[in-house]
């Protein structure tokens, strides 16, 4: 019990001082900073069973859809690509042993981030010169909830909230290394890097930990949201010091644990029942979240809703598409999820339009 309450004060005094050298930095990011337009987006990160949130994103931004990064041609290329793969982590399988963890198979296998960077060598320079007609200038490269799977690995493998926050540094500097190295090799100007889900909100997380903690006002398992916010804290303040070191790259937090908050908050309203609000759709009949990890979605025993627009979950760790869209359309929703905040060029020349119009009208 000591020294359960002690890992709950050392979570603690580490979120208060990220949050005071949050507001230390804060003064950096309060102007609008104006981006696009667009004419691609490229996704690193997971990706579900339905869509990915760059599908959505894209949909916001009247993009493509990115297309897997397997087709050839460079109609593809200069369109948008995915990357994303599901389970993707990024982190090497040389740190999961080294923390007694079993390296998932993805982990044998490229990042997205390390596939783009080989694709974009092998294939760019096929197509054009990238340097001279500046392939990434107006694309978009989204990093979504990158290390996200890293994590869940080790929690299923017995690692503690404790353990697991102790990984989070260097699994934010990797984050940190490879947005690096996308602009100085890849000369991408806009970066935009999600945190981490409350994944004391997801019925997966919490069957892992549901005896060792009491919830919050949303019935999330406290302790898991504070081990995403201690990871948020982390990234945040890499990127706002990436954005003092690369002052002419757009590097962009998406806050996708206040956003999803917010999702949480106005369930009703957005169509996703109450009772069902912490349940899997995809998994077993067994226990209160519909989660089995010895019976998972897609494995014997398992079953899918049939109201799958009325659940937040899919699978225990994942949201379903209509969540995921709600997800996105509340990130953009200029309620300061998204930091930097930012105008897209289209729509300050529609405002100074209908600026020069009232005025005229006026005169």
């Amino acid at each position: 019990m000591a020294s359960h309450c002690s890992n709950h004060r050392l979570l603690i005094l580490v979120l208060l001082c990220c949050g005071l050298l949050l507001v230390r930095f804060s003064s950096l990011g309060k102007d609008d900073v104006l981006l696009g337009p667009f004419n691609s987006i490229y996704n690193l990160g997971d990706i579900g069973d339905y869509s990915s949130a760059a599908d959505h994103i894209a949909a916001t931004l009247n993009l493509p859809s990115p297309q897997p990064y397997t087709q050839q041609g460079t109609e593809f290329f200069e369109s948008g690509l995915n990357f994303a793969t599901p389970g993707a982590t990024i982190m090497s399988p040389f740190f999961f042993l080294k923390n007694g963890i079993k390296p998932p198979p993805q982990s044998h296998e490229l990042s997205p981030i390390i596939t783009f960077m080989k694709f974009f060598y092998r294939n760019c320079f096929s197509f054009h010169d990238c340097s001279k007609f500046k392939v990434l200038e107006k694309a978009l490269i989204f990093m979504d909830q990158t290390g996200i799977n890293d994590y869940k690995q080790a929690f299923l493998h017995g690692k503690s909230i404790s353990q697991a926050s102790h990984f989070a540094p260097e699994v934010v500097e990797t984050i940190k290394n490879s947005v690096e190295r996308l602009i100085n090799e890849a000369e991408a100007k806009t970066i935009m890097v999600s945190g981490i889900l409350p994944l004391g909100c997801f019925p997966g997380f919490r069957t892992l930990f549901s005896e060792e903690d009491s919830m919050d006002k949303n019935r999330c398992h406290k302790g898991l949201n504070l081990f995403s916010k201690l990871h948020n804290d982390h990234l945040s303040l890499v990127i706002l010091k990436l954005r003092l070191k690369y002052p002419e790259v757009h590097i962009i937090y998406a806050d996708y644990y206040k956003a999803f908050l917010a999702v949480l908050k106005n369930h009703a309203f957005l169509g996703f029942k109450t009772e069902t609000l912490m349940k899997a759709c995809c998994g077993s009949g067994d226990g209160p979240f519909n989660f089995d990890v010895k019976k998972k979605c897609g494995e014997e025993g398992a079953a899918t809703c049939f109201d799958r627009a009325s659940y937040l979950h899919w699978d225990g760790f994942r949201l379903t598409p209509e969540a995921l869209e709600n997800l996105i359309d509340t990130l953009f929703s200029k309620k300061g999820f998204v930091f930097p905040a930012f105008k897209f060029e289209e729509e300050t020349a529609a405002n100074s339009n209908k600026t020069s119009f009232q005025n005229s009208e006026r005169s």
